[in-house]
């Protein structure tokens, strides 16, 4: 008999703890019973739904916490855990919409723990209210987004300038971008470094604004210290972007982009896989945007035979994997005058 009323004090002291316990704590609490019938809730759960306890207790929670849109899934995953013991969601963190007095919806934070007494199965649901966490993350990628617009339109701008410096060549830097990244994105490279091949692409020849004008639109063939002089961009953008702290290598595109793989390019005369993979994109992007279009000293090339002279030097000037994906785009029906400077999902992205 003492036995008995020890164990009994013992499961009375328990439930008194439990419910200061529940009482207490900061997390909105919920216990249900095998129904989805609620049996109590904590004051933190009424702060957050917006109820008195007893506007709840006896109703599902389908009927007062969960939106319509969400009700059918939370039905059909009790259903299935009571039916197969199989514990999906139960004792995991997971991010859900819950549903307020007002009808109004929030995301939230829940965890379902589940308990055996000897009656029937009880449900336990912790629950944060996590929408202050989630505007301030969408805060933050917004920030994010104004910045890299604020970047892309100073990039755009610095891109003019080479443009007024070079009017034969106006909109050269625009082409090779576009081109340069549908490569990229025909090779499966990260949307990352996509972003960052683009960018640099646009303002791959800043460096000639150090080259004299006269030069850049001289009619007739370049004499060769025309040439030399001109070889001086791709250092000079070089030094112009290195301190700007982008978080791609738009300086190290700026300078290898005329590299080539057996060491013939310039200004290092860098070999293979010393050249960074985002400039042997831009370099065979721009060869092919430069062999097609006029300049002063020629004319253009027909497109065949710009792809002719890639495909010919893939492995000697640039990687074969490179002029093949080049060449499929065109195959595909790419055209080089005729782009969509909305095309790529990001810079789309930053035009709303």
């Amino acid at each position: 008999m003492e036995q008995a009323r020890q164990s009994k004090l013992k499961r009375d002291i328990s439930s008194e703890w439990f419910h200061a316990l529940v009482a207490s704590a900061l997390e909105g609490i919920v216990i249900m019973d095998d129904k989805g019938r609620i049996l109590d809730v904590n004051p933190a759960a009424e702060k957050i739904f917006g109820y008195r306890s007893e506007q709840v207790i006896g109703y599902t929670v389908s009927e007062k916490l969960i939106p319509p849109s969400k009700r059918k899934a939370h039905e059909n995953g009790l259903g299935s855990f009571l039916t197969t013991g199989e514990k999906k969601n139960i004792g995991c963190r997971v991010e859900t919409i819950a549903m307020r007095a007002d009808l109004s919806e929030f995301p939230a934070e829940l965890e379902v723990i589940s308990i055996s007494p000897e009656t029937s199965q009880v449900f336990i649901a912790y629950i944060r209210d996590i929408s202050e966490q989630k505007q301030a993350e969408q805060d933050r990628l917004q920030y994010a987004m104004n910045i890299k617009k604020t970047l892309l339109q100073t990039i755009l701008a610095v891109s003019r300038t080479v443009d007024i410096r070079d009017p034969y060549t106006a909109g050269h830097q625009r082409r090779v971008a576009h081109l340069a990244a549908s490569i990229a994105r025909e090779l499966d490279l990260s949307e990352e470094r996509i972003e960052g091949i683009f960018l640099g692409a646009l303002i791959h020849d800043i460096g000639k604004i150090a080259v004299p004008s006269e030069i850049l639109t001289r009619p007739g063939q370049l004499q060769p210290e025309d040439i030399d002089y001109l070889k001086i961009h791709s250092q000079k953008g070089y030094d112009i972007l290195k301190p700007v702290n982008f978080p791609w290598p738009v300086a190290e595109i700026a300078l290898q982009h005329h590299e080539h793989l057996d060491g013939s390019g310039y200004p290092q005369g860098l070999r293979g896989e010393d050249i960074l993979l985002e400039a042997h994109i831009v370099s065979v992007a721009d060869i092919v945007e430069s062999l097609t279009a006029h300049r002063p000293y020629r004319p253009a090339y027909p497109l065949n035979e710009a792809l002719v002279f890639i495909k010919k030097n893939a492995d000697k000037l640039y990687g074969r994997d490179i002029v093949e994906a080049c060449i499929q785009l065109f195959k595909s029906g790419y055209h080089i005058n005729a782009i969509d400077m909305d095309e790529l999902n990001w810079l789309a992205s930053l035009s709303g």
